[in-house]
């Protein structure tokens, strides 16, 4: 027998993985935003 061809569901703990992953990655990326726009308005 074959697999159900499709889409399915993901399961709770994809969506928590997903979450724990873009918060990993997401406060290093805002604080450098904020870092760099602080400086930028140094300039200006």
């Amino acid at each position: 027998m074959s697999a159900p061809v499709g889409p399915t569901k993901p399961s709770s703990s994809s969506w928590v993985l997903v979450a724990v992953a873009w918060t990993l990655v997401g406060i290093p990326l805002a604080w450098g935003i904020y870092r760099t726009l602080r400086t930028a308005v140094k300039i200006f």
